[in-house]
């Protein structure tokens, strides 16, 4: 408890004030801001230049992801910084601001992986050992925790994100703004002084990216659906137009990079800044919906910096204390939106419509699940199938039962969100668990049964899975013999093995595959991160 209460006092002491000490904090945040943004767009904008130098594309992601939390931390800080040493930084150099913002903002991402070790060891996952006369805290990874395959559902998750976002009329967008361009000049910065912002309206790739959001964004749920504020169809609307006008700019940057001989244009990555009211009509003038419509989703999709678990990787607009709005172009194109709306809505005001969105979706994924089953070879298949043993009453969302084999398989849909914090992390774990003891308590009614209806299921192997919407990068002890797959991989492995003529042995076969792939591309180290005169050491994993 003695130790306990020491790693505690340099959690709230030491680590939380750590910030002050760089003089980039001491800002005004008309100052902060816009650099912290530029520096996070600069790096995400040179992306593909790095990767050509020899960085890992995946863990450049990572270290990306980590830099957006990170600059989430920064805004934090900020808000609470009332009364800034420099209100302004006109004698400084612009390379001085950057370089003094880009070292703010490595620590942000430095001090959100530790936040993660800390609320990670006092949720009791990990152990922390304090070495007080060589001022280290070392935290301990728990050994029974497949963490390779936790990085790898990362991976799978930013491939199927990648492939959503390459689905994107692309050919289309780039045609128009090839046309649109002609209007920068290039002499006279910042970008957004030259755009014409209610042109993509008019656009020919707005009717296929809107349908294409019909496809992406809640394809579950009526365009009718109410958020409080606005529709789903207004929603779809919105993203849809925010989208094309900051990709263009988003383009125009790399089209200008492209026209240099290394040094990059001083108007690139350039973020924008309007008073409240200012980005309502922006918005409405982008996107054609009412100022009403049009704030309430801004506010929806609005940081909140009192929320300590909350992202900019899900509210991605940015407003200080004193009502400015700072926008990234750069990063709102690269949210993938569902994912930016629900994490908005569970991590704002409207819990309530969340909780009852997501149990229309699960219904809704639960009947696609059902139907992509119906034609496996010589299998029967159960959706939502009630099951009674004594007082016991089961109901599994699917049961597949292969009578010529003798081979049964009991699943359970889950819509799970891909954690993107630590204590997200802990929550998903003890729902999985959960769910996965759910599953077992299935198989155990099912071994003690003879017949389902009238089919007889004496000796059959049982298997039991959870299915969830997307990749889950959570550590599960592996133990457990309930296996994990996400809906897209699922429904793939169904239509493959309906394509080779194959039944059910086949694709519990692959699903297990599905689990061990590439289990070994991940290698793990220990890092260690400077806090003044501490160290803070972890175990990370790195790929290979």
């Amino acid at each position: 408890m003695e130790q306990y209460k020491k790693i505690r006092a340099f959690e709230s002491d030491i680590l939380d004030k750590h910030h002050e000490t760089y003089p980039f904090y001491h800002y005004s945040e008309g100052i902060v801001i816009p650099y912290l943004l530029q520096v996070y767009g600069d790096t995400e904008r040179f992306r593909d230049a790095l990767i050509n130098k020899g960085h890992d594309p995946q863990n450049l992601s990572l270290y990306l992801n980590n830099m957006l939390h990170g600059m989430g931390h920064c805004i934090r800080w900020m808000n609470k910084q009332r009364s800034p040493k420099y209100l302004d930084a006109d004698s400084i150099p612009v390379n001085q601001l950057q370089e003094s913002a880009a070292t703010f903002l490595n620590w942000g991402g430095e001090y959100h992986s530790i936040a993660q070790e800390f609320v990670i060891w006092s949720r009791g996952i990990k152990k922390a050992i304090l070495d007080e006369e060589n001022k280290t805290i070392t935290f301990q990874n728990p050994k029974d925790y497949n963490y390779a395959g936790v990085y790898n559902k990362q991976v799978l998750y930013a491939q199927q994100m990648q492939e959503i976002y390459f689905s994107y009329p692309h050919e289309e967008m780039e045609k128009e703004f090839s046309v649109w361009i002609k209007d920068v000049d290039i002499s006279r910065p910042p970008i957004a002084n030259h755009i014409k912002w209610e042109r993509g309206r008019y656009s020919s790739s707005y009717p296929l990216l809107l349908n294409k959001m019909a496809e992406i964004l809640f394809p579950e749920l009526p365009e009718t659906t109410d958020f409080n504020g606005y529709n789903l169809k207004q929603l779809r609307q919105f993203y849809s137009l925010f989208f094309i006008s900051f990709y263009f700019i988003r383009w125009v940057e790399a089209e200008l990079d492209s026209r240099t001989t290394g040094e990059s244009l001083s108007f690139g990555s350039n973020p924008l800044y309007l008073a409240t009211v200012q980005f309502i009509k922006l918005a409405s003038i982008i996107t054609g919906l009412s100022n009403d419509v049009s704030k309430s989703i801004i506010e929806d999709l609005t940081f909140n910096p009192d929320n300590f678990h909350s992202s900019v990787t899900i509210q991605p607009f940015v407003v200080s204390p004193t009502g400015t709005y700072y926008i990234l172009p750069n990063l709102f194109s690269q949210v993938e939106p569902s994912r930016m709306i629900l994490g908005a809505l569970n991590k704002g005001k409207k819990k309530e419509i969340y909780d009852r969105l997501i149990n229309d979706i699960e219904k809704a994924n639960l009947r696609m699940l059902g139907g992509s089953v119906r034609e496996i070879k010589g299998c029967i298949s159960f959706a939502e199938k009630s099951i009674r043993l004594g007082g016991k009453i089961i109901t599994p969302d699917l049961l597949l039962i292969d009578k010529e084999r003798k081979v049964m398989l009991i699943a359970d849909y889950k819509h799970y969100m891909g954690p993107i914090t630590a204590s997200e992390v802990d929550y998903k774990i003890k729902e999985l668990s959960k769910a996965i003891k759910k599953v077992v308590l299935y198989k155990e009614v099912l071994s003690s049964l003879s017949l389902i209806d009238k089919t007889c299921i004496d000796n059959f192997k049982i298997s039991g899975l959870i299915i969830t919407h997307k990749p889950l990068p959570v550590p599960l002890p592996e133990d457990s013999d309930v296996m994990v797959i996400d809906m897209p991989t699922f429904i793939d492995s169904v239509s493959s093995i309906q394509a080779q003529n194959k039944g059910l042995s086949e694709l519990l076969l692959q699903i297990h595959h599905n689990e061990q792939d590439n289990l070994a591309s991940f290698s793990e180290f220990e890092s260690e991160i400077e806090v003044g005169e501490w160290k803070i050491k972890r175990y990370q994993h790195r790929y290979k």
